[in-house]
């Protein structure tokens, strides 16, 4: 990349770190700039993120490696290394949250736009990605996938400091989150060939073009793994209604080769129940830093509600009893968070 691209990169980087009108996921802050042939997006990691999810490759490599094979995925134009950051080409459109929000149906260009993505994704050839590290499960070896990211969730369990732990504690989640989960994998599990997931696909990470096209961002998390939970965890991210499920369930069959589908039935629900045993482990630190700060009354006890219905949907998978009500979730929280 010759110099005076670099400089022009360097100009948005600090327009951007300059910029307040951002918009900000888990890890990254994202910042349309006008650059001088248009838009593009400028996109920094945030300061200090806790890493909540299993990561596997810096998202530039994934992006360089998919180019020729996925169409609905942002085109890289320049990452920085010193500083930290990329540049993206802006997709000019709606996000899925903004057509329909969770729970909504979508509109049938979602949907095939969805169907068509997995298509793509799901025939990225091994040979174009970089290698995984040496003690990656082996390919097919869905057990051990799950294993990997049993693992990270018993991770994020064990560092919790002396205040995230007594406030799992006091709302029930289990010094070992994933002990019935672990005994289920090596029985539920078939063996399936592994494929390039993308690891967060959910409304606010879909575009529909102005050109009616689905595109589909944020590749930070994505992994080399077991395909059936790509599904799961886009199921239990976008909140689809019923008929809606259904269809994108059929529409994944349609497009994932006959092997990814062997045991498909079983894996899903063992990657669903996974899903709800992390959502509610992860977001008792998120949610209850969102319940610290939010304003007392309706706002923070809506938030503890949400809380109490992620725990309730983890709590079968850990043998565990009724998770606290609300009221008390939100006292707890702000007893040991504040």
């Amino acid at each position: 990349m010759g110099t005076g691209i670099v400089m022009d990169a360097m100009a948005l980087y600090e327009e951007a770190c300059a910029r307040e009108d951002v918009l900000s996921g888990f890890y990254n802050r994202n910042v349309r700039i006008e650059g001088d042939s248009g838009p593009v997006l400028v996109r920094i990691p945030g300061p200090g993120a806790e890493p909540m999810d299993l990561t596997l490759w810096p998202e530039p490599e994934v992006l360089e490696a998919i180019r020729p094979f996925v169409s609905r995925a942002p085109r890289l134009v320049h990452a920085g290394v010193r500083p930290e950051f990329q540049i993206h080409e802006f997709i000019a459109g709606r996000r899925v949250d903004e057509i329909a929000q969770d729970g909504k149906p979508l509109p049938n260009v979602v949907l095939d736009g969805v169907e068509q993505f997995f298509s793509e994704v799901l025939r990225v050839p091994t040979a174009a990605l970089a290698p995984v590290p040496a003690d990656w499960p082996d390919d097919g070896d869905t057990p051990g996938f799950a294993g990997r990211l049993l693992d990270f969730a018993r991770h994020v369990r064990e560092r919790a400091d002396a205040s995230v732990d007594a406030l799992y504690q006091a709302l029930g989640v289990p010094a070992n989150p994933c002990g019935p989960l672990s005994e289920r994998a090596d029985r539920e599990l078939a063996q399936r060939p592994f494929r390039l997931l993308h690891g967060d696909i959910h409304r606010k990470n879909m575009i529909l073009s102005d050109r009616a096209k689905l595109v589909v961002l944020d590749w930070e998390l994505a992994l080399w793994g077991d395909p059936l939970y790509d599904l799961a965890d886009h199921l239990h991210k976008t909140a689809y209604t019923a008929a809606d499920r259904h269809r994108v369930i059929a529409g994944w069959e349609r497009a994932a080769p006959a092997d990814c589908r062997v045991g498909s039935s079983a894996g899903l629900d063992f990657y669903l129940a996974y899903e709800e045993m992390k959502s509610a482990l992860v977001d008792t630190v998120r949610w209850g830093r969102r319940i610290v700060a939010a304003p007392a009354g309706h706002e923070r006890r809506a938030l503890a509600m949400e809380l109490r219905a992620k725990l309730l949907a983890a709590s079968p998978h850990w043998d565990a009893g009724l998770p606290p009500e609300a009221a008390e979730i939100e006292d707890s929280t702000l007893r040991l968070l504040g």
